[in-house]
């Protein structure tokens, strides 16, 4: 019964009161780095478990000045 939070697609703030809610306590990790603070929102892609109630969670930001102009 100890199941891994499904916090895939997820806003940052959201995947976080999963993990918590199913209780995790959770460090966020940015899957590439970034040179500066970016403007996009952080999206949850991944969260691996590190022990009994720990785990990280991974997130990318959503890139919103693609494209636009």
């Amino acid at each position: 019964m100890d199941q891994v939070p499904d916090i895939i697609g997820y806003p940052l703030d959201a995947a976080l009161l999963i993990c918590q809610a199913s209780g995790y306590e959770a460090e966020i990790m940015v899957a590439r780095p970034v040179k500066a603070i970016p403007e996009g929102n952080p999206r949850a892609v991944c969260f691996n478990k590190v022990s009994k109630n720990r785990g990280v969670v991974i997130v990318v930001f959503e890139d919103r000045r693609r494209g636009g102009g």
